[in-house]
C-alpha cells in the first residue's frame, strides 16, 4: 500500500521503505494503526521526488548501493521485531 499525500508518503512495502531510505532518505516513523500487526512506514517527503523512486520500483528499473538497501531493509525488520 503506497498512500502519498502533501508533507508525507506512507507505505507498508518493507523493500520499498528500505529502497528509499537507500536512495536518501530519512529514516521513517513506523506506525501500527489498529493493532492488526501491519507495519507502516511514514517518510517526510521535503525535498525529495518520491514519485520517481517509487515509479522506478514499481517498473524494476531502481538501481542503488545493494548494501545499503540491505541494511536499511535489516534495520527496518528489526524495528518491526522488537515491537512485538
Amino acid at each position: 500500500m503506497v498512500t502519498p499525500s502533501n508533507d508525507v508518503f506512507k507505505t507498508s512495502d518493507t523493500a520499498l521503505a528500505a529502497y528509499l531510505i537507500s536512495e536518501g532518505l530519512s529514516t521513517p516513523e513506523i506506525q501500527y494503526p489498529n493493532g492488526n500487526g501491519r507495519a507502516y512506514f511514514i517518510f517526510p517527503i521535503a525535498n525529495f521526488d518520491i514519485q520517481k523512486f517509487v515509479a522506478d520500483y514499481d517498473t524494476a528499473r531502481a538501481s542503488g548501493n545493494i548494501v545499503l538497501f540491505f541494511n536499511a531493509y535489516q534495520t527496518l525488520l528489526r524495528r518491526i521485531k522488537e515491537r512485538y
